[in-house]
């Protein structure tokens, strides 16, 4: 009867021709082929045509029901997608133009969603006129610490030009985000949102726990390009302060234009582009919320007015139920909440906030306005907006949600104590304004300010693909050689496996003598922090006895965390001979990254298989070598010091 219908359709439409019938049936055919017959085992590509669009944050009302659904099918899956990096203007984010580094043309950049256990491959078009690459941060790599995508430790950066391939095995489930790790990307808009699911082991499930999902991409914004700000940074004009943002994003869209606040330097349109994010939510119908911090800087406290946020998920790590009513979430932290669209009530919309954390700010910008805002819709007849009462939610100090809140589910690896440590850690992180550089402000971990050498990642030197030494010097911070094991100035620790092939657990206490917070980064692996201290100057550092003090009991693993200004943070990790590699560990504020705050960990490099480095990478390595004059950049000061540059 259907297909009677069907037929009848067609022909009130088509001239139903011998030819247009043979042609139909072959067309049907072609499609039963290939959902229906499909055994067991057979490898499903989904393209990322379904992505470029649909899978998009900028959509604003835009929920998970609108994406193919991903049943946890068992067959081997492949998740590929095609990302052209290039440079457009767009204006559509406050209104004031700017040169932005794009993917597909979209801001923020399409998302990803997959599933554990499926191969994740993106093959990356880099059409700058400047190196690019690709990290997907939160994800472990296991067994494949090539497709880290961080330039100078595991790959060169894909030249102008060039294209490569990361192929990446999903072990885990969870929110992610990816993102350029090449000079200042991610902030001019290389950076996008990922999921991965687990339909089988996931403690909170779509359709039952919850109805749908939004993504929530904050982003601190830059009017400037990232490359000019951090140039700004680095000279004396900064007195060393991070650069304070001009704007706050929700997925790719401030509350309103800033036309009427923006510098006379800055061309502004106030253009109906310049719309809020808005999201429909049925009312009483449960919402889960995956928030992102994407930022250069900013600590954005997260809530919802008149709605009460349930923490389910911190970094990629699922949690007990919290309730609390607003969240501090660090640059590279993301979040989980489940929320109830209130069910009756006088309103119809309500405000969805993001607010800077102003204190971690060395100074006031008039253009910003620290309050980013979204709408929420919900169902109901009256228009009116009722605000929530004005709450001072932000802290005196940038620091993390109280650990103490969050509890690991009681199923899984994570569930049990904190194991003992087998190897201790200590490092000191400073940023400091040599005289020797010009007073300009760099990152440093343990007097080292991380300066890769030209064409020589780590990981190529491990494997004895590239000479270090060999290689053309690069200038360093601290005016000493460059280090002759790894090229460049850089601080890696090497973790050698048990004679077992057992795991080993690090402890690391991370020492922090600076004015403000470091949100620190461990890529490949998840952290316990047992503890956090903000102490008075010359005080908040560790001390044996502090071991007492622990919490190792319901402590929830997370990639990134905030250690405390004046103080310090001990956290502990698993390194496993199946992951080996050489990990990077960094402030994800921007500004400090980019000025050397970085260093590493290489672990069971005895472990590593060569094949891991793709004919693509050596290719991009001689490119690098070739060039490396030219990629020279002078330190602040070079023009008072001589013979540190060979000539060129």
């Amino acid at each position: 009867m259907l297909s009677t219908y069907f037929r009848r359709s067609i022909n009130s439409r088509f001239s139903w021709n011998q030819h247009t019938r043979w042609l139909f049936l072959a067309t049907v055919a072609l499609l039963f082929l290939v959902l229906v017959v499909r055994g067991p085992g057979t490898k499903t590509i989904i393209s990322s045509s379904i992505c470029e669009t649909s899978c998009h944050v900028n959509d604003a009302t835009e929920l998970i029901s609108t994406h193919p659904h991903y049943t946890g099918n068992t067959d081997e899956r492949v998740r590929e997608f095609t990302f052209d990096v290039a440079r457009h203007v767009l204006s559509y984010p406050d209104g004031v133009a700017k040169s932005m580094v794009l993917v597909n043309r979209l801001f923020p950049g399409p998302t990803i969603r997959a599933n554990k256990g499926d191969t994740l491959i993106v093959h990356v078009n880099n059409h700058l006129n400047e190196s690019t690459s690709l990290h997907f941060h939160g994800l472990h790599q296991r067994g494949t610490n090539s497709m880290d995508g961080v330039p100078g430790v595991t790959q060169c950066g894909i030249p102008p030009g060039q294209s490569f391939t990361y192929r990446i095995i999903l072990s885990q489930s969870g929110t992610f985000w990816w993102h350029s790790h090449s000079s200042t990307q991610r902030i001019d808009g290389m950076a996008g949102a990922m999921v991965v699911y687990d339909l089988g082991e996931e403690q909170y499930q779509l359709g039952r726990d919850y109805d749908d999902e939004v993504i929530v991409f904050l982003q601190d914004y830059y009017h400037a390009s990232g490359e000019d700000m951090f140039n700004w940074y680095l000279s004396r004009s900064s007195a060393g302060f991070e650069p304070v943002p001009d704007n706050g994003l929700v997925n790719g869209r401030a509350f309103r234009d800033v036309c009427s606040r923006t510098h006379e330097l800055y061309p502004c349109s106030s253009i109906e582009d310049v719309k809020s994010t808005q999201f429909n939510f049925v009312r009483g119908k449960k919402y889960r919320l995956r928030v992102i911090n994407a930022a250069a800087l900013a600590e954005i406290t997260f809530s919802l007015d008149r709605h009460v946020l349930r923490v389910v998920e911190a970094d990629s790590s699922e949690t007990e139920p919290t309730d609390i009513h607003f969240a501090p979430i660090a640059p590279g932290q993301r979040y989980s909440f489940i929320v109830t669209a209130e069910a009756s009530g006088p309103v119809s919309q309500v405000t969805l906030r993001a607010d800077m954390n102003t204190n971690c700010f060395n100074y006031r910008n008039p253009t910003l306005d620290p309050e980013i805002r979204a709408l929420v819709n919900l169902v109901d007849d009256s228009s009116s907006i009722v605000k929530r009462a004005t709450i001072w939610l932000r802290s005196l100090f940038c620091r993390d949600l109280d650990p103490n809140l969050l509890v690991p589910v009681s199923v899984g690896s994570h569930s049990g104590p904190v194991p003992p440590f087998d190897y201790r850690v200590q490092v000191w992180t400073k940023t400091l304004k040599p005289e020797r550089v010009n007073l300009a402000p760099f990152g440093f971990i343990n007097r080292t300010s991380f300066m890769p050498a030209i064409g020589a990642p780590n990981l190529h030197v491990a494997f004895g693909l590239v000479d270090a030494a060999a290689t053309v010097p690069v200038p360093t911070v601290g005016g000493k050689k460059n280090t002759e094991t790894w090229g460049g100035d850089q601080l890696v620790v090497p973790i050698s496996m048990k004679t077992d092939g057992t795991s080993q657990v690090i402890e690391l206490i991370i020492h922090n003598p600076d004015e403000s917070a470091h949100p620190f980064h461990l890529h490949g692996h998840d952290m316990w922090l047992i503890r956090a201290f903000s102490g008075d100057a010359g005080l908040g550092g560790w001390k044996p006895e502090f071991e007492a003090e622990y919490v190792v009991e319901n402590v929830v693993p997370r990639d990134t965390i905030v250690v405390p200004r004046l103080g310090h943070a001990v956290v502990r990790f698993r390194v496993s001979a199946d992951n080996p590699g050489i990990w990077a560990f960094h402030c994800h504020i921007l500004w400090h990254l980019r000025a050397g705050m970085m260093m590493q960990f290489a672990v069971g490099l005895d472990k590593l298989d060569e094949k891991m480095v793709t004919s693509e990478m050596r290719q991009h390595c001689n490119i690098e070598r070739e060039l490396s004059d030219s990629l020279l950049v002078p330190l602040p000061g070079d023009e008072f010091r001589k013979g540190m540059i060979p000539p060129t």
